[in-house]
């Protein structure tokens, strides 16, 4: 930026645009929240929209440094902080679930969780480890499109019991010797 000093002699201008790094929690992105600054000595609340990721930048008009020459504009960038439970690929949101071996091999229903609560899914019979589950509306809110949401994808993890009783180990034994006879 090019500005002119008393005597018509052109200066170069010191960008007066400010950058300030905001952290927000997955569950802020999902709902959209607010952060109080202050700037030149001014009190002021943004609000973070729903769906902002992160680098997002939000632009605050006015809220930069100041000069004789003019206020320049304050720049947030989203970091987002990581989540235990959840990983983001855009507006998609990614989870792995258990499901125990009995479940896996019978079928039924698992709860889900989503950013929105938990939800109940029917998985079928003979589902396999790795395998993912779509949920259609339950990822991160669309920044572009009011009332549009990406997808949770739910990738199965099976639990295989650590220890088992006596009847159990049995029962098992027993499904094993079934299998063999089936495959011969």
């Amino acid at each position: 930026q090019q500005t002119a000093d008393f005597f018509g002699r052109q200066q170069q201008a010191a960008s007066l645009d400010v950058e300030q790094t905001v952290e927000i929690t997955l569950e802020e992105a999902y709902q959209g929240t607010t952060r109080t600054f202050s700037q030149n000595g001014d009190r002021f609340t943004a609000k973070i929209p729903a769906g902002a990721h992160d680098g997002s930048r939000i632009r605050l008009r006015g809220k930069g440094a100041q000069s004789p020459y003019g206020t320049g504009d304050l720049f947030l960038v989203v970091k987002l902080l990581h989540h235990p439970v959840f990983r983001r690929k855009k507006e998609q949101l990614l989870v792995t679930v258990e499901v125990d071996v009995l479940t896996a091999v019978l079928g039924g229903k698992i709860t889900v969780p989503t950013l929105s609560g938990p939800v109940k899914l029917t998985i079928p019979a003979g589902t396999q480890g790795g395998q993912t589950f779509r949920l259609k509306g339950k990822g991160m809110p669309s920044p572009s499109q009011k009332e549009t949401y990406g997808d949770l994808l739910a990738t199965v993890n099976i639990r295989v019991p650590r220890k088992l009783g006596e009847k159990e180990r049995a029962l098992y034994e027993e499904l094993a010797k079934l299998s063999d006879s089936s495959t011969d």
